[in-house]
Formats: structure tokens, C-alpha cells, sequence
């Protein structure tokens, strides 16, 4: 085929990008070592789609599956590794049996038709189809991943490259199959009058490898912001982040007289499991009583390590006998699953208070309450729970 040398340029440029995000992405995976799975998936992706360009340029009247077939199963599979490298960024549950039978499915229709020009409408048919389903996917992850850190508006400004790339998917489906004398626009890449496309083009590879590199900042973010609100031990919540969730409870009892309560619990003779049976062991009956505790909980409770062997439990919506039948549940809970330790039964055991918002209190006095409630069950022979005195 003989190329506009205008058209030839832009699919050198796009070349040029896809080909130098294959190298970035793939700098990031190895030796830096930033999300590698997610990243080297990523790296692929451009990788493919930058190989399926190059055979596509390739292609001539005469038939040849090399350039017409395996062109377009390329650059689909290269949509295919941006959808993984975007689940495996965010964790979110795996499609690849799905987009391997969609995949499969349209390189069988594909190899029905013979690989040359009499077939150019048909396999971009197919093609279009394939990649359209590809990018709305792809922008459905996008944007349920992404919405959970950054909220709708972000999310959705994040993910309209993607629903451009599906658009001009389905608008080139619809052209391939319905209107012969509009298909080389978006079809032939080699012709004068495909430039406005190949420009768009241009455009979306550049915009699209943004997107991934705006996920992958958004997914360090929240890794960041996880860190700094997370116990190392214990992965619960820290203090810091305990302290903005309870502002955030005592507004709600301010603005909607809902009650709420907290439990403060400190592990009873905690030292002596350290220095009888090590360090580790203390660990591990820290990240055991973590554990339990988490078993017997609601889903909007809150557990944070408050410091050393204590526990508060912060209970949104929870009034004093509420709290109280909580509390025994975690007192429970400890005492009847003791820890294993190289062959040795820990019992475990704590002091709990526990108390209740009213009326002129603010938090942190709610707070010093319980953790004097806390300090009268120790007091009085540890291994039991103390409500606070309060006098509203």
C-alpha cells in the first residue's frame, strides 16, 4: 500500500508513543520496582499495540494472516494488558478467563473471512467490536477503583479518555459494517483522508498512558495515606486516623443526637508474656487479640491500637446497654480463644470501660472517661469491664 506522508508520519508518532511508554512502563516495573505486576502489564500493553501498528503497515492487497490477522489480535491483546495491569493495580477480581473467550471468540470469526483487502470491512467490524467491549470494561474498572479514593467528579474526568477510545470503537463498528463509502476514514490508516483519525489517535495513546500513570499516582496515594493511618503490627487503625473518625462521629450526635460509645481494652499482664516467652510472642498475641476482636464487630465499628496493648473501639450509633452487651462479646471472645505459642496455651486476658456520649461532653473527655473506667477494672482485679461514672 502506498501512504500519505502526512498519514505515515502520525503512525510513526504514534509508534514513537506507544513505543516509549513500553520502555517507561517497563522501567517502572523492573529495576524500580512500583507496582511490577501492574506495571509490566502496562508495559506489554503499549508493547503490543506498538507491534500490531507496525505489522498493520505492513499489510498489501495479497492475503496474509501474518499482517491481517495477527495486526489486529496484537493490538486487541495490548487493550487487553491495560484492563489486567489496571485490576492488578487495584487489586479488583481478575477478567481474564472473560477477555481470553471474548478475545478467542473474535479471532474464530476473524479466520472465517480471507486475510486480505476484500475483508478490510469485515475484520474491522470484528476488530472495533472487540475493542470497544475491551475499553468499556476497562473504563468500568477504571472508575469504580479510582471513585473510592478520589470521588465521583475525579473518577469521572479520569475515565473519559477511555469512553472516547469505546466511542470511536463503536462509531467505527457501526461505519465498517454499515456505510461502505465512509469506511476508509476510519479503516485505512495509509490514506490522506484518515488523518483527522490517526491525529485523534495520537491523541488518546498519549492521554490513555496518562490515565494509567494517573492511576498508578492515585493507587501510591492512597497506599501512602494507608500507611499513615494504619498500625504496622497490626494493620488496624491508628490513632491519627481514630481521632478524625471520632470528630466525625461526635458531629453526627451534634447534628442528629445519635449516640455513640467507646470501649477502651488493655491486655492484662501483657509484660510477663513478653518476658516469659519473647517479644514475639507478645506480637503475636497483640495481632491474635486484633483478630478476635475484629470477629465480633459491626461492619461501621471502628478498632484502632491506641498504643502498646490497649484497643479502643469506637460504636457509631451505640447507646450505654448497647455498648455494654459489646463489650461483654469482646471480653468473651479473648478469654475463650487463648494464644498457641511453640506448644504452650497463652490465656489471654483484659480490662475494659466503656462509655457513653452525653449532652456537654466532647470526645476527648469521653475518652478519659472510658480510659478511667479501664483503670478501675484493673483496680479492681483486671479481667472484667467497668462502666464510666458519668453525671450529665
Amino acid at each position: 500500500m502506498t501512504f500519505d506522508p502526512q498519514a505515515l508520519l502520525l503512525i510513526k508518532f504514534i509508534c514513537l508513543l506507544t513505543g516509549t511508554a513500553a520502555i517507561a512502563w517497563g522501567l517502572i516495573a523492573q529495576p524500580l520496582k512500583i507496582a511490577p505486576k501492574a506495571s509490566m502489564r502496562f508495559s506489554l500493553g503499549n508493547l503490543f499495540v506498538l507491534l500490531g501498528i507496525i505489522l498493520n503497515t505492513q499489510r498489501t492487497e495479497a492475503a496474509n494472516y501474518f499482517f491481517w490477522f495477527w495486526s489486529d489480535i496484537l493490538i486487541l491483546l495490548g487493550f487487553l494488558m491495560l484492563r489486567w495491569g489496571t485490576q492488578y493495580l487495584f487489586r479488583l477480581q481478575h477478567s481474564t478467563k472473560f477477555d481470553i473467550a471474548a478475545l478467542a471468540i473474535t479471532a474464530v470469526l476473524m479466520l472465517l473471512v480471507p486475510p486480505d483487502v476484500s475483508s478490510e470491512r469485515i475484520l474491522a467490524s470484528l476488530f472495533s467490536a472487540n475493542a470497544a467491549l475491551s475499553f468499556i470494561l476497562l473504563t468500568k474498572d477504571n472508575y469504580l477503583a479510582t471513585k473510592r479514593d478520589t470521588g465521583n467528579r475525579v473518577a469521572t474526568a479520569m475515565v473519559l479518555p477511555l469512553i472516547a477510545m469505546a466511542v470511536v470503537f463503536i462509531i467505527r463498528f457501526f461505519i465498517a459494517l454499515l456505510s461502505p463509502e465512509k469506511a476508509p476514514i476510519f479503516i485505512a490508516m495509509h490514506t490522506q483522508a484518515a488523518i483527522p483519525v490517526l491525529w485523534f489517535y495520537v491523541f488518546l495513546a498519549l492521554v490513555i498512558n496518562i490515565v494509567m500513570i494517573g492511576n498508578a499516582l492515585t493507587r501510591l496515594v492512597s497506599k501512602i495515606r494507608i500507611l499513615a493511618e494504619r498500625d504496622q503490627l497490626t494493620g488496624l487503625w491508628n490513632r491519627r486516623a481514630m481521632q478524625k473518625m471520632l470528630k466525625n462521629t461526635h458531629q453526627r450526635w451534634l447534628r442528629n443526637n445519635e449516640p455513640y460509645s467507646m470501649v477502651l481494652l488493655d491486655l492484662d499482664h501483657f509484660k510477663d508474656i513478653n518476658d516469659q516467652y519473647g517479644h514475639d510472642a507478645g506480637d503475636l498475641a497483640l495481632l491474635t487479640a486484633a483478630r478476635l476482636f475484629g470477629t465480633v464487630l459491626r461492619e461501621n465499628d471502628a478498632l484502632c491500637r491506641h498504643g502498646g496493648e490497649e484497643f479502643l473501639v469506637l460504636l457509631p450509633a451505640t447507646d450505654a446497654p448497647s455498648a455494654r452487651i459489646v463489650a461483654d462479646k469482646l471480653h468473651k471472645i479473648l478469654r475463650e480463644n487463648p494464644l498457641h505459642w511453640q506448644g504452650r496455651e497463652i490465656n489471654l486476658y483484659a480490662s475494659l470501660g466503656y462509655a457513653t456520649i452525653y449532652h456537654g461532653c466532647q470526645p476527648d473527655q469521653l475518652l478519659i472517661q472510658a480510659d478511667q473506667a479501664m483503670y478501675h477494672a484493673k483496680l479492681a482485679g483486671r479481667d472484667r469491664i467497668c462502666q464510666a461514672n458519668i453525671i450529665e
